[in-house]
C-alpha cells in the first residue's frame, strides 16, 4: 500500500500563475442548524448572504471526536477508526496520522496551515503537524481567535486556517446557571418533553435518569426557556469571535470561508439536553455555508450533504485533488444525486450503545443495535412525535429502510470492533 506522502505527491495545482486562494474554515462545537430563536450572529449572518448556503447538512455522527475526523478527512468515522470520543473517560481511539487529512493536503501542496483551539483526536503531545498543520494554538474561545487573527496577518503566501472554539458547547454549564439566566421571550418552547419518551428506545430514558440527562431530568417549561436562551447566547459569543477572525482577512472576499459545527444539541427537545444515544434532527443538523466569491455564487441549497463532504469541496475550490477515495462529495457541482444520509452513533464515554441511521428527504429510520428502533414520516412528523417503527401499515417502508442501511454497513456490537 503507498504511504500517505506517495498519495499526496504529483497531484495536479491550480494553473501556473494562478493564484492560490487562502482557506479560513470556523467551527463551532455543539451548534444546531435548528435553533430555538433568533440570534445577534452578524458575522454569520453575512456569510450566509455572500456564500452558498446548505439547509440540510448533518453530522455524520454526533459525537465530538467522531465528527471532527469525518471533517478532517472526509471519511465516516467507522472508517476513520475514530467512532467515539478521544479522552480519559471514553474508549475512542486517536486518529491515525496515515489518514490524509486537510491538513496534509494543504501543507504538501505548499500552503501554510494552522489550526487554532479544540483538537479532541488525541494524539495531542505529538502535536498536530503530523495532521498537516504546522501551527497551533490552544486556550479559551476569545484568545483561540486572537491566535488565528494574529497568524493570518503573518501571512505571506496562501494559507489554510482552521480554528475550532467551544461554544456553544459551554451549554454544559447551565447546571450551575440555570437559576440566573432571564427567559428571551422570542425564545420558542421545545415541541415536545419527556413524555414523548415513552415510545422511544429505552436508551433514551435511561440516558435522562443515570446519564447526563439527570441534570435536567426536573426541568420545568421556564427552565427549558433558560436552558435555550443561554444556548442562544453563547452561539452569539461564537459569532463575536468569528468577527475577530474575520477581521483579520485584509480581503475576505478573495478567501474561501467556510462555517459549521461537529454536531448540535438536543435543545430540549423530548425532554433531552446536551448529546447522547438519540438522533433526532436538532442534535444532527448542523450549520454549513461555504463563501467563495467567484468561485460559488451566493445561494442556498437543500440537498443532502454530511459534513465530510466539507474539505474535499475546499480542496477542489482551491484548485487541489484529494488523494485517495473518500466518502464526502464535491459541493462545487451542482446538486448531488444523493437521496439519503447514513450516519452512525457509537457510545457515551464508556457506555457502549451503537446507532444507525438513515434519513431520506421523507423518512428517517434509526437502528440501534440493542434491536430498538424508530421509524419517523418527516414529511408529517418534522418534530420526530410519532414512532412509526412498530405500525404494520408502514412495515414495507420500514423493510426498505433497514435493507438500504445493511447494505451501508452492519451491526457493530463491541468494543472490540472499534
Amino acid at each position: 500500500m503507498l504511504s500517505r506522502r506517495a498519495l499526496l505527491s504529483g497531484f495536479p495545482l491550480l494553473a501556473r500563475g494562478q493564484q492560490r486562494p487562502n482557506v479560513l474554515v470556523f467551527m463551532s462545537d455543539q451548534e444546531t442548524a435548528l435553533l430555538p430563536g433568533p440570534v445577534n450572529a452578524p458575522n454569520h449572518r453575512r456569510l450566509d448572504q455572500q456564500g452558498m448556503c446548505f439547509t440540510h447538512a448533518f453530522c455524520n455522527t454526533p459525537q465530538c471526536s467522531p465528527a471532527r475526523s469525518a471533517l478532517l478527512t472526509g471519511l465516516e468515522p467507522h472508517k476513520t477508526g475514530v467512532v467515539t470520543n478521544v479522552d480519559d473517560s471514553s474508549i475512542g481511539k486517536s486518529l491515525s496520522p496515515k489518514l490524509p487529512t486537510i491538513g496534509n493536503v494543504f501543507h504538501d501542496a505548499g500552503y501554510q496551515t494552522g489550526y487554532f483551539g479544540k483538537w479532541h483526536l488525541g494524539r495531542e503531545a505529538e502535536g498536530r503537524e503530523a495532521f498537516g498543520f504546522s501551527t497551533s494554538g490552544r486556550g479559551k474561545d476569545e484568545a483561540v481567535a486572537e491566535q488565528a487573527a494574529a497568524w493570518i496577518r503573518q501571512q505571506r503566501g496562501p494559507w489554510l486556517a482552521w480554528v475550532s472554539i467551544l461554544n456553544p458547547h459551554d451549554i454544559y454549564q447551565i447546571v450551575s446557571e440555570l437559576k440566573n439566566v432571564a427567559p428571551r421571550r422570542e425564545i420558542a418552547p421545545p415541541f415536545s418533553d419527556q413524555k414523548n419518551l415513552s415510545a422511544k428506545p429505552a436508551e433514551q430514558q435511561q440516558y435522562m435518569d443515570k446519564d447526563q440527562g439527570k441534570a435536567a431530568k426536573d426541568y420545568s417549561p421556564e427552565d427549558w426557556l433558560r436552558y435555550r436562551t443561554y444556548y442562544c447566547h453563547l452561539v452569539e459569543k461564537a459569532d463575536a469571535c468569528l468577527g475577530t477572525v474575520l477581521g483579520a482577512i485584509p480581503d475576505p472576499r478573495s478567501a474561501i470561508i467556510a462555517y459549521t459545527a461537529d454536531h448540535g444539541d438536543g435543545i430540549g427537545e423530548h425532554g433531552l439536553p446536551f448529546k447522547g444515544p438519540f438522533m433526532y434532527e436538532p442534535l444532527i443538523r448542523i450549520p454549513l455555508v461555504i463563501s467563495a466569491p467567484g468561485r460559488l455564487k451566493p445561494d442556498t441549497r437543500d440537498d443532502l450533504v454530511t459534513q465530510a463532504d466539507l474539505s474535499p469541496t475546499l480542496a477542489s475550490l482551491a484548485g487541489l485533488k484529494w488523494p485517495s477515495p473518500v466518502a464526502g462529495l464535491d459541493l462545487t457541482r451542482q446538486k448531488n444525486t444523493r437521496d439519503a444520509v447514513f450516519l452512525e452513533y457509537y457510545s457515551k464515554q464508556k457506555w457502549v450503545n451503537p446507532i444507525r441511521t438513515i434519513r431520506t428527504r421523507k423518512w428517517k429510520l434509526n437502528w440501534y443495535d440493542s434491536g430498538h428502533q424508530e421509524l419517523y414520516d418527516l414529511a408529517n412528523d418534522p418534530h420526530e412525535l410519532r414512532n412509526l417503527a412498530g405500525d404494520a401499515k408502514f412495515g414495507s417502508e420500514k423493510a426498505h429502510l433497514e435493507s438500504r442501511l445493511n447494505a451501508w454497513r452492519g451491526p457493530l456490537t463491541k468494543p472490540a470492533d472499534v
